[in-house]
């Protein structure tokens, strides 16, 4: 960020408090997603952001990992926060492609703008961290692929010190966490495997002694000793999805969702977004099929680039509060088009198919605008406009005709 404005999260929360717009409520109470159960929670904005940069534990004194869901809507972002969104739209790197309104390369910006259009941000994603890969309750986006390019800007990060007796709490509910994983993901294991479904699973559930896990987590604590890192990203080449979700499918059974139970079942091992891939199963993704992500730690001020089509997944180290827009690049349509064919064979009430990006609608209306610029013709985006503007005028023209006194009125 190069315009000294703060992302600190009680200046956000005063600065969203200080905006009054009569056709919006204050909406001081939001719904957050607690990571352990994923299950939404009815929280005030101040003790969100208060946790934000505290902590928050439950009872038994494992750390209460809460994510915002949709907050602001993104359709409020300028409004409630207008110089942050200006800010966060200066900053934006290879703007030809990522400004919502300017890229003159995102095919979003050639609707009309009086066509309804798909919902490409900016969005807000503001969600506590842990900087030691906790398995159960980690603050994380799941594994997911988005249906258009994106770029995520990492805008503010706050580490949370967690005290001597609270690391010993957790210490001690990873190891029961260990042995009821080795107690029910086992026998989730070998009852797949009896179907072949399972192979190379643990034996154990979850192996916290694993030498190479151990090192990639002492990698990513040294990592976060630097003030600046926020978040561990994998992105996934995309020749490497069939693979993926083969390696998936054979092991969905070790993982957890929804109330902390195992999966029972996947309909799509992507688009579900049930399933995080800890350092463990990296590692045996890698030793079953020879694939791995593109593994890194954004950073503050780090935007990071996802082409629509690499199924990707992060983990917070600190409390992180990032903001991405969504485009779409000639390059990746192939891919966009791939995947709204997946999204549409979806059952009807799958999440995914939430998601609409009208690609067809964004071709045509790209192509007449590139014609009218060879052409010289105006912007295509303004002839409707026109043709409005014309319609009026001629309106009050046979009024005028017709011996109207009264004008055309214009609010």
């Amino acid at each position: 960020m190069t315009l000294g404005l703060s992302w600190e999260p009680m200046v956000m929360y005063r600065a969203f408090r200080q905006i009054k717009n009569l056709q919006h409520d204050q909406l001081l109470d939001v719904t957050a997603i607690n990571c352990l159960d994923w299950c939404e929670v009815d929280i005030n904005v101040h003790q969100f952001f208060k946790g934000y940069s505290e902590g928050r534990f439950d009872s038994k004194g494992w750390p209460e990992i809460l994510k915002l869901k949709d907050w602001p809507p993104s359709t409020l972002f300028e409004q409630k926060f207008p110089r942050h969104n200006a800010e966060f739209l200066t900053c934006l790197p290879f703007k030809e492609y990522s400004h919502p309104q300017k890229g003159y390369l995102n095919l979003a910006v050639k609707l009309p703008k009086e066509s309804l259009k798909p919902d490409m941000g900016p969005k807000t994603y503001i969600a506590y961290g842990f900087n030691e890969e906790l398995v159960r309750g980690d603050s994380v986006t799941k594994l997911h692929c988005d249906m258009s390019d994106a770029v995520n800007v990492l805008t503010h990060v706050e580490a949370v010190n967690v005290k001597p007796e609270k690391q010993d709490a957790i210490r001690k509910l990873r190891e029961k966490h260990a042995e009821q994983d080795k107690n029910e993901i086992s026998k989730a294991a070998q009852m797949a495997s009896r179907g072949e479904e399972v192979i190379n699973a643990p034996e154990n559930g979850v192996r916290y002694d694993d030498e190479e896990k151990t090192s990639k987590l002492l990698e990513v604590k040294d990592v976060n000793n630097d003030a600046e890192s926020g978040a561990l990203w994998d992105i996934f080449r995309k020749q490497d999805v069939p693979k993926l979700e083969q390696y998936i499918k054979r092991h969905f059974m070790e993982f957890r969702h929804i109330y902390g139970n195992l999966l029972p079942e996947v309909i799509h091992p992507i688009h579900d977004q049930t399933i995080y891939l800890t350092v463990e199963h990296k590692r045996r993704l890698k030793e079953e099929y020879g694939i791995e992500p593109w593994t890194f730690v954004q950073k503050l001020g780090d935007a990071v680039f996802i082409p629509a089509g690499c199924p990707h997944q992060v983990r917070n180290l600190k409390s992180c509060i990032k903001v991405a827009v969504d485009f779409v690049s000639p390059e990746n349509v192939d891919s966009c088009f791939k995947l709204t064919e997946e999204f549409r064979v979806l059952p009807h009430n799958h999440r995914a198919k939430e998601d609409k990006l009208e690609v067809k609608k964004m071709i045509i209306h790209a192509l007449r605008n590139a014609v009218n610029k060879v052409k010289g013709v105006e912007d295509a985006q303004n002839d409707v406009q026109t043709v409005n503007k014309t319609q009026l005028t001629d309106g009050a023209k046979r009024g005028q005709k017709k011996g109207s006194k009264r004008g055309p009125k214009y609010c």
